[in-house]
Order: structure tokens, then sequence, then C-alpha cells
């Protein structure tokens, strides 16, 4: 009887999350609601679980299609992760970062649960259960990572070569250039604010702009002209390379370190007027700036 008031009250609180169902009957929404940004941004995680019983395979289990993925680099320090994916057999209470020592609460394994945490802060992400019960928590485990990936993977765009020519080509860029900057502030079709930490740049949103440059910088030059413009990828934009080396013959290629010690890669076309900046998450390459110049 004991066990039984313990599965209900569990039901009963997996129902009453939106982020874990959607009714009674464990439907799952068709609509997928927008991930953190965090998860897009994150570089490293780190697997961790409540371990007891059956529980104990979550973590091996879910570490292969981890790998496969390639996404994120695996950390063995959970205080230096970017993200920390706990499976549990009990809801996160959002207490990773503060609680005293591990869960205490009933060790009943009919639920696996996947949280994504910051790794940080400790707020939840993203989570996902299966009720398989407590002879399929290995299988349950690697189905949630596969899930998982699937869900970054449909908010992920991955940007081909024609995405970036087309910002080039638009006569939305086209328009501001050799203007000063003060002739650009006086433009009432598009926002363009002076930015704080940048003052010899311009950053507006045009809306008539291709789907991959809506948001940009103008580039001023030391004379007040503006010169050129810089994308400003979102986390979510990932980098087709391969694409981009049978261009090999048009682009020098160069790598550095970013102001915060994180490496990045380059590939500048031979007349200089574009480059093309990103940095690699795992073995996943993602924009982190493209410069145009006219």
């Amino acid at each position: 009887m004991k066990t039984r008031r313990l599965a209900g009250f569990f039901l009963l609180f997996l129902i009453s999350s939106s982020s874990l169902c959607q009714a009674s009957s464990g439907k799952k929404k068709n609509e997928t609601p927008p991930l953190s940004a965090k998860i897009l941004q994150a570089k490293t995680v780190y697997l961790d679980c409540d371990c007891r019983k059956e529980m104990a395979v979550s973590v091996p289990s879910a570490l292969a299609e981890l790998l496969d993925w390639g996404r994120y680099q695996l950390s063995p320090d959970r205080h230096q992760a970017d993200l920390i994916l706990l499976f549990s057999m009990n809801p996160y209470l959002g207490d990773y970062l503060t609680r005293d020592g591990p869960d205490k609460r009933p060790a009943l394994v009919d639920y696996t649960i996947l949280t994504v945490i910051d790794g940080h802060t400790g707020q939840y992400l993203w989570t996902d259960y299966k009720r398989w019960g407590y002879m399929l928590v290995s299988e349950a485990s690697r189905s949630l990572m596969h899930e998982f990936r699937l869900a970054v993977a449909a908010q992920v765009k991955s940007r081909n070569f024609d995405d970036i020519l087309s910002c080039s080509n638009s006569p939305v860029y086209a328009a501001f250039a050799n203007l000063t900057a003060a002739e650009a502030l006086t433009r009432p079709e598009f926002e363009v604010a002076r930015e704080t930490d940048a003052p010899n740049q311009l950053t507006f949103d045009p809306p008539n702009a291709p789907d991959f440059c809506k948001r940009a910088r103008l580039v001023v030059s030391l004379d007040n002209k503006i010169v050129g413009f810089e994308v400003l990828p979102s986390a979510a934009d990932t980098l087709d390379v391969g694409e981009l080396i049978q261009q090999a013959d048009q682009f020098d290629f160069a790598g550095g370190k970013d102001a915060t010690n994180k490496p990045y890669f380059t590939a500048e076309r031979k007349d200089k007027k574009l480059l093309i900046e990103y940095s690699m998450q795992g073995r996943v390459p993602i924009l982190t700036r493209v410069r145009y110049l006219y």
C-alpha cells in the first residue's frame, strides 16, 4: 500500500509539471518550446545520477550516445561543466548545487528522468522521462539522451555557403555603403543604435534581411565611413565546414584565441571582403561572426 501511495504521489507531481507531461494520459506536447540559449551555448557537460538501485546503470548506458553526438565535451569535474545531465528516479527539486549530500527521497525506480541543469546556477533547463520500470533503466537512459540530442538538433540551423553569401548580396546592407555613422542613424526604416561597448559600431535589425543575417553591426572606419557589416549569428547557427573546404582555394585559413582564451578559427576570402569566424563545440563548428566589407 505504501508503494502505491508513493507511486500515485509521484505521478501527480509529474502531471502538474508542464515540463514533464501534458496531461494524465502521459502524451507529450506536439509543440516544442524553444530551448534555453544556455543549452545551445554550452561547451562542456557532466554526467551524473541518483545512482541508487538500478539507476546506477544510467550514466554508462547514456555515455555512448553522448560521445557519438559529439556536440559537448565531457567534463570529469561537475564544478567545471556548463551543463549537468542528471539521471534520477525522482523529479529535480532545483537543489543540485545546494543540497547536502545525495538525494534522500524514497528510491522507487519506476521512472527514469533526465534533467539538464545549468552547471553554474543549478537552474533547470530541460527534462524528459520514461516510465519503463526498473528493468529497463539502461534502455530508457539511452533513449532519453537521444531525445535530448534530437531536441537540440531541432533548433540548430546548419548554415551553408549560400546562406552566408545571401547577406553580401542583400540590398538592405548595400544601402549603407559609404554612409557616415551620423547618416546611418537618420535612416528611419531601420532601428539603428550605437553599442555602448563598441562606440565605433552600429547594430541594427532590418526586417527585410535574409534569414541568416537578421542582426548585424555596421563597421565604421577611422574616417567615419561605413565600410562593411558583421553578422552576429545565434548560438544555434552551425557551419557546414565541408562545403567551406570545397571552396578552400578561395580562402586563407587561420586560428587564434579570443579575449577569454578560447580558441577560434577563421576563413578569410582572398579578396579580404569576407571573413568567416567559428569555434568548435565538441566536434560541431559553431558560427561566431561573419564580416562583410564593401
